[in-house]
C-alpha cells in the first residue's frame, strides 16, 4: 500500500475524517478563560541535572 492509497477507501473514495467530535456537556464554558501560570519553565532544571538514573 503506497502513501496515496493510505486514506483511501478500498472503493477508491477519500475516507472522512476519524476524530469524533461530540457537543460540550451543559453549562460549560465556550470561552474558558486561560489556565493560570503553575511554575517558571526553569524551576525543576537543578535537580533534573542532579538527579541520575538507577544504572549510572
Amino acid at each position: 500500500m503506497t502513501e496515496t492509497d493510505a486514506g483511501r477507501a478500498p472503493s477508491g473514495k477519500r475516507r472522512g475524517s476519524r476524530r469524533v467530535t461530540t457537543a460540550p456537556p451543559p453549562g460549560s464554558d465556550p470561552a474558558p478563560s486561560p489556565e493560570p501560570e503553575r511554575h517558571r519553565l526553569d524551576e525543576n532544571d537543578d535537580r533534573l541535572r542532579a538527579e541520575k538514573p538507577p544504572h549510572y
